[in-house]
């Protein structure tokens, strides 16, 4: 659990569209169809007590990082300005008067990576530099 004032990341992961379970093939269709044009990544995080509802304002930043490639793939990476409050999904919960916040990004497949292994790199920094936080989603396969 966090500082009373700090955040931190707590899980990064794909997941098949729709699913809010960790898939390592997460646009793999059903059996017989093709696969999905797109998939999920969930991004789950804790706040301490006075940051949690202090409208402090952070960047989320989640980097797909092609490991076929050895590259970043800008047209898979994510950036948000966001705020520490209820309007931005910091919600009451975890005890000790902590915030939750989780977090669904739909991220489409482009063509041309079918096969091709990624993972991502996901910040939390705030606007001043005293919260900082970083995390690393699982590996996983397009098809």
């Amino acid at each position: 659990m966090p500082q009373a004032d700090d955040a931190e990341l707590t899980n990064l992961y794909s997941a098949a569209t729709n699913f809010d379970v960790e898939d390592n093939e997460p646009n793999t269709g059903p059996p017989g169809n093709p696969p999905a044009a797109s998939f999920d990544l969930h991004v789950e995080a804790v706040a301490g007590n006075v940051i949690g509802n202090s409208s402090a304002d952070y960047r989320l930043t989640l980097t797909a990082i092609d490991e076929t490639l050895a590259a970043p793939n800008a047209g898979m990476s994510r950036t948000a300005d966001q705020e520490f409050n209820a309007a931005n999904g910091w919600n009451p919960g975890g005890g000790a008067g902590n915030f939750l916040k989780e977090q669904v990004f739909s991220i489409p497949v482009p063509n041309g990576v079918q096969g091709h292994v990624f993972r991502y790199v996901g910040t939390l920094v705030s606007k001043n530099g005293d919260i900082v936080s970083f995390i690393e989603s699982n590996r996983f396969i397009l098809v």
